[in-house]
């Protein structure tokens, strides 16, 4: 027996139906602020893939070579396809406004809520390098979120400016802030001792790193910056929180531990935590510079993602995604002979040509047949019988208040779709 990839899931109906209604609540969002949708291929050539994000992203890449000898990987993320495109296509007006919903590889350990093939929703905004985008992209993931049902989040926003500028002051040098971001990352993951251990075989003192990780969680707009980088950060930041709260009605907390894990992000970065999700729902930020990097303009750019599964989790785990009725209707004739089966078919085709969903039950007894129904869902059981057709009607049995009652077959689709 075969059985499916580590790292991977099948989508069985109930859980594709509510995948499909939790997209199409995103979608419905992105769009009302000017979103259009982007696809992009599921593979891409390795040197993209590894341009900004960083050589060791490659270990997290799905990759291989191809029969003529190139080397691809499957995308691990969106943001860096979308960027091959707008570099490809200098003559789009901007602002440039995408959103996508697609399938994204990372090869990493399984856990709850991450696998190795996943989906994000997310956006990407550029051609606006003032904190007017990011506040606009942070607020459409507040009302994203918000319309796919989610409550009680936190948006946390920081800016790798300002984090970069409190690292260079306890030590960290240049060539390795990279490398100090990403153990920054790993704070929710793996804790604090981890992160202090990793700051001091960056070379920082372990009491500096102490007060790295105490200035990060706790200091606010009000953190002490030196370098001008820094206080570009700082100011950026203040009047994005300004935007999103007198602008948008958006509350976001500080949270200077908040850098991202890849490279490429520039400035301001946030995540949007809940309470118990073992991680972000969704996160992003500013990249003004990864379009240059792979061949384009100078083009300034914000955006962000959301985890499809985390986010069905979380909403599964409150109990507010929709109950799955795949099944309006089951027509059930009564015996085994063509001519009750064509007629049955017949008026099933009726029904689904005015919307109504059907199926047909063939051979099952009546008894079964009603079971069948009612554990499927279905509100109607639509029993089809010689005597009744002679007559021009069926029988239709309401499942949920388990009544019946006879019914003209001209009558039938005002009757059920009323």
């Amino acid at each position: 027996m075969y059985r499916r990839p580590r790292g991977t899931r099948d989508w069985l109906p109930e859980e594709a139906f509510r995948k499909r209604f939790v997209e199409g609540k995103l979608r419905e969002v992105f769009e009302k602020y000017g979103y259009g949708e982007i696809i992009t291929p599921a593979f891409e050539s390795l040197d993209l893939l590894v341009a900004k994000a960083g050589e060791e992203v490659k270990e997290q890449i799905y990759w291989f070579k191809d029969k003529g000898g190139r080397s691809l990987g499957l995308r691990f993320e969106l943001t860096t396809p979308v960027a091959r495109v707008v570099a490809a296509r200098p003559d789009m007006p901007k602002p440039i406004r995408f959103y996508y919903i697609q399938p994204v590889w990372r090869y990493e350990e399984p856990q709850k809520g991450r696998y190795r093939e996943f989906w994000q929703a997310g956006i990407e905004l550029m051609g606006v390098s003032g904190p007017e985008g990011d506040a606009e992209v942070i607020a459409v993931t507040d009302r994203a979120l918000r319309n796919a049902g989610l409550e009680g989040f936190e948006i946390r926003v920081s800016d790798r400016r300002i984090v970069e500028d409190i690292l260079a002051q306890a030590g960290v040098p240049a060539e390795r802030m990279e490398e100090a971001f990403r153990v920054l990352d790993k704070l929710e993951k793996k804790g604090r001792e981890f992160v202090v251990d990793s700051l001091v075989n960056l070379g920082v003192k372990r009491e500096d790193a102490e007060s790295i990780l105490d200035s990060l969680t706790e200091g606010g707009l009000d953190i002490s910056v030196e370098g001008e980088s820094g206080r570009k950060g700082l100011a950026h930041l203040k009047e994005t929180l300004d935007l999103l709260k007198e602008g948008y009605g958006v509350e976001a907390i500080v949270d200077y531990s908040i850098v991202r894990g890849l490279g490429y992000y520039t400035g301001l970065v946030f995540e949007v935590k809940v309470e118990g999700a073992g991680g972000s729902v969704a996160g992003g930020g500013r990249y003004d510079n990864l379009i240059s990097t792979v061949g384009g303009g100078e083009i300034a750019a914000t955006g962000m993602a959301i985890g499809i599964e985390r986010l069905l989790d979380v909403l599964g785990e409150k109990g507010v995604l929709p109950a799955y009725k795949p099944l309006q209707g089951v027509i059930i004739p009564v015996k085994s002979e063509k001519g009750l089966l064509v007629e049955s078919i017949r008026i099933a085709e009726m029904l689904r040509s005015a919307g109504f969903r059907c199926t047909v039950e063939y051979g099952r007894s009546l008894r079964k047949a009603l079971e069948k129904a009612a554990s499927v869902g279905a509100r109607y059981a639509i029993i089809v019988g010689p005597r009744d057709l002679k007559e021009g009607r069926v029988t239709v049995r309401d499942l949920e208040e388990w009544r019946e009652e006879k019914v003209g077959l001209e009558e039938l689709t005002r009757y059920l779709t009323a």
